[in-house]
């Protein structure tokens, strides 16, 4: 077999990195999702291990295997799996993709969609409403930081190699930043919730107190002043805890109950109550 027994040039790992965050999903299918812009990322590796291009393309053609995992968490995978390959060690790289592809979906989904995502997201949304323009700039800096976290964890993996595996399952820090990341990114929206649903009740209670001359010395109290002194934004928290029920107790469909909260918010502003 043509192999050059020779380790990787920081060249070769920097050019496979780069492909990796870059490329990974360029060429994104259902048939084999990630594989092939995995295999386009080992091109470089594989040139610098094999003399021949039969050789080299024979070895690529084990990438084009399903492979689908969060994005970012993907570098840790691909760092690993480089330095196997450097030490031609290509069948157990291919059983620690199998192996790890599911548990760093669980764990790069959670930090990127729960922790990350939704904060922002709503800190942009209020920006935005507010007409600012770092509204755009608070709204992709998610995308920026797990593109950015890319880079060190593909030199860790190819730090680790196949120690990685237990790194992985073996150490149960990682199920505690998952569930803390979780926990996080519920406390964030749920602390969003009084600014960003802003329903208020025009009701009042009573009648304006006047003077003879017909001017108002002391409005009535409104339904909202009233209930701010039980208890602030008392309504936006049981108009979300209202729509937790209907979707999770009573199984309505989230556009469901999305519409009925229009035609109600329709209804009150309508006569005046909102």
């Amino acid at each position: 077999m043509g192999r050059t027994n020779k380790k990787l040039s920081v060249k070769a790992r920097k050019s496979a990195a780069v492909r990796h965050h870059w490329a990974l999903q360029w060429c994104w299918n259902y048939e084999r999702m990630q594989a092939a812009g995995y295999a386009y990322a080992m091109v470089p590796v594989m040139k610098e291990l094999y003399e021949t291009e039969e050789e080299q393309c024979r070895e690529l053609e084990r990438h084009m295997v399903f492979y689908n995992t969060n994005p970012f968490a993907s570098a840790l995978i691909f760092g690993a799996d480089v330095a196997l390959e450097e030490n031609y060690e290509g069948e157990i790289g291919d059983s620690l993709k199998v192996a790890l592809m599911g548990p760093l979906a669980g764990i790069g989904d959670t930090i990127s969609a729960v922790l990350l995502t939704p904060p922002f997201s709503i800190m942009a949304a209020s920006l935005a409403n507010e007409g600012s323009w770092l509204a755009l700039i608070v709204a992709t800096l998610p995308s920026l930081i797990t593109f950015v976290a890319r880079w060190p964890l593909f030199s860790y993996g190819y730090a680790k190699g196949t120690d990685i595996i237990a790194d992985v399952s073996g150490s149960s820090s990682l199920d505690t930043l998952q569930t803390a990341a979780s926990v996080l990114g519920m406390t964030v929206i749920g602390g969003f919730i009084p600014s960003i649903i802003g329903l208020k009740f025009k009701v009042k209670l009573g009648n304006d107190l006047v003077n003879e001359a017909g001017e108002v010395v002391q409005a009535a109290k409104t339904l909202q002043e009233s209930l701010d002194a039980i208890l602030p934004y008392m309504v936006p928290i049981l108009v979300t805890a209202f729509c937790y029920w209907l979707i999770k107790v009573k199984k309505v469909t989230p556009l469901k109950t999305i519409l009925l909260l229009f035609v109600l918010a329709f209804i009150m502003g309508a006569i005046g109550w909102m």
